[in-house]
């Protein structure tokens, strides 16, 4: 077996991922590794490899059985439990992942989903109304993005009272303190406040719903069954903390998106003469505006390779998938 020694030091990098150097030009990095094979980082707990390329992050996600889900819970890998002790279903591979889809089919049916989004458009309908009614400058973010979560999410999606809605926003809040944990290190203190009382939230609305069942998202949700079998306590707890978790993604990559369109006038220009080019401007905003630099990531099952860089058993391996975004092979003028 190979061991840690015996790896190219050459394709190692310092850099710390959270720190303010990457985050003051992400995108000058991006590329970069969009451009290299995968590459070693040794400075942030246990080894992990970073995959830029668009085939060696195809590669990593495609291949479960080299690449688990499951990442080792304790000391040492505190930066990459995002839910401090919950298991999400993306952390999920195989027979478990797929058990988990079809328990969670009938919430995201689509008579399910017509009735969100009606609700949805509805709540956007009126704070763009709201914008409009204003002066001409607004904040997107205030006025904007984070109305996208309070109102077409924890309102109209997930229907939680002002007080649930402000235990999530404000774990919400501090989830980015978790990247900064030290290996081994403790969890911030502020973290571990957010998440016990988000973690209420769950428990409460679990047991809300569990009695007097509503037909609304999280209702299908409780009620989940499949041929007689149905999400544990701690399942069903699991996928809506997570669910909870992840609504960051809304504000960041709608804001994201304004940003890009509105720095870049001669597209803004363009869009207001050919709507019709809308949908694929909104593709255009994922691809270089989306949230977040990885995913969850991977740990190797086997001493393997992708790339050219070899991986051992055990190590984390990071797959980018904005960084995959701006590789020329795949996009010409990323």
């Amino acid at each position: 077996m190979t061991s840690l020694a015996e790896l190219d030091r050459a394709n190692c990098t310092d850099m710390d991922l959270g720190g303010a150097l990457f985050k003051s030009d992400p995108r000058k990095y991006l590329a970069e590794w969009a451009a290299r094979p995968p590459f070693y980082v040794f400075n942030q707990g246990p080894a992990q490899v970073v995959a830029g390329r668009y085939r060696d992050v195809h590669e990593i996600f495609a291949d479960p059985e080299r690449f688990s889900s499951a990442i080792p819970k304790g000391p040492g890998y505190e930066q990459y439990d995002k839910f401090m002790g919950g298991t999400f279903m993306t952390q999920t591979d195989g027979e478990q992942h797929a058990r988990l889809r079809r328990l969670l089919m009938p919430a995201f049916s689509h008579r399910g989903m017509a009735q969100v989004e009606t609700r949805v458009s509805t709540v956007i309908e009126s704070f763009l109304d709201d914008i409009a009614r204003g002066p001409r400058a607004f904040d997107a973010m205030t006025q904007y993005a984070a109305r996208l979560v309070v109102g077409a999410l924890l309102t109209a999606m997930l229907d939680l009272d002002e007080k649930q809605q402000r235990a999530l926003l404000d774990f919400q809040d501090t989830m980015p303190l978790l990247t900064a944990v030290k290996p081994g290190g403790p969890w911030p203190a502020a973290c571990l406040e957010a998440c016990e009382r988000a973690a209420q939230v769950v428990r409460d609305v679990v047991a809300e719903r569990r009695a007097a069942p509503r037909a609304d998202f999280l209702g299908e949700l409780v009620a989940a069954r499949d041929q007689g079998d149905k999400l544990t306590a701690v399942e069903l707890f699991d996928m809506i903390f997570g669910i909870f978790g992840a609504l960051a993604t809304t504000p960041r990559s709608g804001s994201g998106a304004l940003h890009l369109i509105y720095t870049h006038r001669e597209q803004l220009a363009r869009l207001r003469a050919e709507p019709a080019l809308i949908p694929q401007a909104i593709e255009e905003c994922l691809r270089l505006a989306g949230n977040g630099y990885f995913t969850f990531p991977r740990v190797a099952t086997r001493d393997t390779q992708v790339g050219g860089t070899r991986i051992l058993k055990g190590m984390i391996v990071r797959p980018s998938p904005l960084a995959a975004n701006f590789d020329a092979e795949v996009f010409p003028d990323p």
